[in-house]
């Protein structure tokens, strides 16, 4: 699964056009849980996860075109294919300073615990999403290091939807194990 949050991180650097409609070069080889990701658009976003401060980094690559003005209504077109990655860097008990180059260590966030010493995490999920904007069953992270650098652009656009809409926070939210 590392392969595929590092890929992710790739799609998002050279991917999707920043105006949230281009089918862009992006793409991820092979399948995840059986389900293959023809990368038509990538979204980020930043909230604050139930914690003092605004530096959770929430990024959804999917096979839709236009996800964040689709993500602003109700339901989606027909099942859209989904990889989640949330980067966090964390003072425990409750305060995320912004992020930073380095290596992000796997977090399991489905125990619904944060972790117990200081760090930078991530979590992450591949999913399906059906036209209601329910989540499918996901094909979890298990472990593995996600590295960020700063030697290039996003291309990702900033969708406000993940976080204040019902269908947004749906996709965005982090898959649960009991799904």
């Amino acid at each position: 699964m590392k392969r595929w949050m590092v890929i992710g991180l790739i799609v998002c650097a050279c991917g999707s056009s920043n105006n949230g409609g281009s089918s862009g070069p992006g793409s991820i080889s092979g399948t995840v849980g059986g389900q293959p990701l023809n990368v038509k658009d990538a979204v980020f976003n930043v909230e604050s996860n139930n914690v003092e401060s605004n530096n959770v980094v929430t990024v959804v690559i999917t096979d839709r075109e236009n996800i964040c003005a689709l993500l602003g209504g109700t339901t989606l077109p027909g099942t859209t294919t989904v990889l989640l990655l949330s980067l966090a860097n964390f003072v425990p008990p409750a305060t995320l300073n912004p992020h930073a180059t380095g290596d992000y260590a796997f977090f399991d966030l489905g125990g619904g615990t944060a972790p117990t010493s200081a760090g930078r995490y991530w979590f992450g999920g591949f999913e399906t999403v059906d036209a209601s904007c329910h989540p499918g069953t996901p094909t979890l992270a298990t472990g593995g290091t996600v590295t960020v650098t700063l030697n290039g652009n996003i291309e990702a656009t900033y969708c406000a939807a993940l976080s204040t809409t019902s269908c947004g926070s749906l996709v965005a939210r982090p898959p649960s194990p009991a799904e």
